[in-house]
């Protein structure tokens, strides 16, 4: 587990979702559509719960099964993610949501998991919406431009 960089990740999840509460990309298959599927398991942070903290949210553990990507032929990409929560998250720690818990962000609310998993790089999401159960599952879509958003723009 890398925690300083799940940490920095959470820092930066934190603070664009208080916004919304109060590398580079690869780019597409010349001339078409590429699919890949990364299998887990793998760790991700997610939020659970709109909270009265500095964050705004409150955040746990995740496992996921599997992320896929597409890679569209104008080069922008859309991830999708299911995972299920493990535990609460060291900083704002939350609990699964007593109703389903749904969020949504624009741009540099959410990093790639897929990059994250393959290259470690930071991919930077242009939209997000993410989905909790109250049984603790956890499903992700998000979506990436065609020109990568730096991480420091964020």
């Amino acid at each position: 587990m890398r925690v300083p960089h799940k940490l920095h990740r959470m820092t930066i999840l934190s603070l664009a979702l208080a916004m919304f509460v109060g590398g580079t990309a690869s780019a597409a298959s010349a001339g078409g559509a590429a699919v890949d599927r990364l299998e887990g398991p793998f760790e991700t942070v997610v939020p659970v719960a709109f909270a009265d903290n500095p964050a705004g949210v409150e955040l746990m553990f995740a496992e996921c099964d599997f992320v896929q990507r597409l890679d569209k032929p104008d080069g922008s990409a859309r991830e999708i993610e299911t995972c299920h929560l493990t535990g609460p998250f060291f900083v704002f720690p939350g609990t699964a949501p007593d109703s389903a818990f749904n969020i949504s962000g624009g741009a540099c609310v959410w990093f790639s998991d897929y990059f994250t998993q393959t290259t470690g790089d930071d991919v930077v999401a242009d939209s997000v919406a993410i989905t909790v159960t109250p049984s603790g599952q956890v499903h992700v879509t998000s979506t990436y431009p065609a020109e990568a958003i730096p991480p420091s723009e964020c």
